[in-house]
């Protein structure tokens, strides 16, 4: 499978590239963003933001796709698609120079439009944590319905059960065929 580049009025999702490491353990290394994700340790360690970038190359496009969102001066976050089926799960992280931008709605915008033209995705999920305001709202811009709060370890702060607000974005209803009466012919 092709990585699957897409673009936006002023976004480019691509693939993340070897030399995105030194931007990508510069932006995440921030603290702020580092605790508004489940897995990104903090601090950002060489050997982590290296795993980062291998591990998107090694991903099964079939089912994990992981962007690298560039606004043309470079890497400026990423954007995963997660067991991609007849449902996915999204993660994303923007550096925080490129926060209340609307870079992160236009990307999630991007994503879930590829998810449901090119991959059939149903449905799309997404968790939050509660103290994650802009991402709740960026969520609730591109359609996503709370559905539940939970719990969710984050590495970064150290904690097992912070509250996380589940989200869900249906994108395909199936569709009811109308009854046609059938009229008989004498």
């Amino acid at each position: 499978m092709i990585f699957p580049e897409l673009q936006t009025n002023r976004l480019i999702l691509r693939a993340i590239q070897p030399d995105d490491y030194t931007r990508l353990r510069f932006l995440f290394s921030d603290f702020d963003v580092a605790r508004m994700t489940a897995s990104f340790p903090h601090p950002i360690t060489d050997d982590w933001a290296r795993e980062f970038v291998t591990r998107s190359h090694s991903n099964d496009l079939k089912t994990d796709v992981v962007w690298a969102i560039d606004n043309g001066t470079g890497f400026i976050g990423s954007i995963g698609a997660h067991g991609i089926g007849e449902s996915a799960s999204l993660g994303y992280a923007l550096g925080k120079y490129y926060w209340r931008r609307g870079y992160m709605t236009e990307a999630i915008g991007a994503v879930v439009n590829y998810l449901n033209t090119e991959r059939c995705v149903e449905n799309v999920d997404a968790c939050v944590f509660l103290d994650n305001f802009a991402s709740l709202r960026v969520l609730s811009k591109n359609g996503f319905v709370p559905t539940s709060v939970g719990t969710h370890a984050c590495a970064s702060r150290g904690a097992d059960d912070l509250d996380v607000q589940n989200f869900e974005l249906k994108l395909a209803q199936p569709v009811e065929q109308p009854q046609l009466a059938v009229a008989g012919i004498r």
